[in-house]
């Protein structure tokens, strides 16, 4: 057994295809993910299939991860912007997502518009 590897040697080796490096990644940034979920959904289990569908798109994202950045900020990012498409489904306001969120509510609104923009145009609703 040699040493522990490194944040940015696990992330080259998961974009090599190596799948205990990303289950590595993944354990070391797992309990943080899922509190940055539940603050942002308010209940465990929706914080939890945030948290999952966030390694899943991280995972395919990899390939654009700056190498030498750190992965945290990056990972936490995408687990906080799927759990934020929860703010219809919990009905919370747009100033009480956004201190779950810490930004401001005008992110919040730009950032809902965005996305709303995304769902409408995948499922071809020309209506708006």
């Amino acid at each position: 057994m040699g040493r522990p590897l490194q944040e940015h040697e696990l992330v080259e080796r998961a974009r090599a295809g190596d799948a205990a490096a990303y289950a590595a990644l993944v354990r070391g940034h797992e309990e943080i993910a899922f509190r940055t979920a539940y603050l942002i959904t308010g209940n465990a289990a929706d914080a939890e299939d945030a948290a999952q569908e966030g390694f899943l798109k991280a995972h395919r994202a990899l390939r654009r991860f700056r190498a030498g950045e750190p992965v945290r900020p990056w990972l936490l990012t995408i687990v906080a912007n799927e759990a934020i498409g929860c703010r219809y489904l919990l009905e919370l306001s747009e100033a009480e997502t956004a201190a779950a969120l810490g930004v401001r509510p005008g992110t919040v609104k730009s950032r809902l518009a965005r996305a709303l923009e995304r769902l409408r145009a995948e499922l071809g609703d020309d209506d708006g």
